[in-house]
């Protein structure tokens, strides 16, 4: 009939797509059956390849963090400077390092400078510069080249400090310092958070403050290592008059009997 003949192609086409149809599943049967019964042996060696890679992909990580924590290192190095740094820098230090900071003696003969905590607290000032820097630089050039670039601003701030003989390039150094702080505490953080496995980006967090810690404690022991090498020029004018009188009275006293 005119149905019949119209309908079966269409019948045809059907069961020519129900065979493809019985056919894949065999085949996804056959590779899932294939699968479960590997031997354990294979089974042991790809977790034993697995494991291998794992472990070393956290190890990259670990170096990784350790490299970028030389940042925060030096940011709590650059904290904890004005703590055995002060004074030197009020009285002046044996050998070429004079005096940069003005200083005098207040009532009790303890030293006092007003430069001395202009030059502590601007770095909290070059801190917030880089802060604001820091996020386009990441996002433009990436959170490795951001935390290298930091390293520009840091030797030129060390430099400044260590060979500058007027406070206007003490405090300029310290500024530069201070962005330079800014920028690491902003990229490093950043940096170790993307690139550590979810296994130990807990641990791997904690670099970033451990080595600001570090850094601090970093200088205080090297502030009294080369202060006992390196003794300040302390000197207190205004107790001399009065030594020299009383030596002057002892003088006469003693004499006095003689006389007599």
């Amino acid at each position: 009939s005119p149905y019949r003949c119209a309908t079966r192609p269409h019948a045809a086409l059907g069961a020519r797509n129900l065979t493809w149809r019985v056919m894949r599943e065999q085949d996804e049967a056959s590779d899932a059956s294939s699968a479960g019964t590997a031997s354990p042996a294979a089974s042991l060696l790809a977790a034993d390849t697995a494991g291998e890679a794992r472990t070393a992909g956290n190890l990259r990580a670990v170096a990784a963090a350790c490299i970028a924590g030389i940042g925060p290192f030096i940011f709590g190095y650059t904290l904890g400077f004005t703590s055995p740094a002060q004074l030197p820098m009020e009285v002046g230090a044996s050998g070429p390092f004079g005096a940069v900071l003005e200083s005098h003696l207040d009532a009790d003969g303890a030293v006092a400078s007003s430069q001395a905590a202009l030059f502590g607290s601007i770095v909290n000032v070059g801190a917030m510069l880089g802060a604001l820097v820091a996020g386009p630089l990441a996002d433009s050039i990436g959170r490795r080249l951001t935390i290298a670039a930091a390293a520009l601003p840091w030797i030129l701030a060390w430099s400044a400090i260590a060979f500058g003989r007027t406070f206007a390039e003490v405090l300029a150094g310290r500024l530069l310092s201070g962005v330079a702080v800014g920028v690491a505490s902003m990229a490093v953080p950043l940096y170790i958070s993307e690139t550590a496995p979810t296994s130990i980006r807990g641990a791997l967090g904690a670099v970033n403050q451990l080595a600001v810690t570090l850094g601090i404690f970093a200088v205080y022991l090297l502030g009294g290592l080369l202060q006992s090498q390196q003794p300040t020029n302390l000197m207190c004018p205004a107790s001399a008059p009065a030594s020299a009188s009383a030596s002057a009275s002892a003088a006469a006293s003693a004499s006095a009997p003689a006389s007599a």
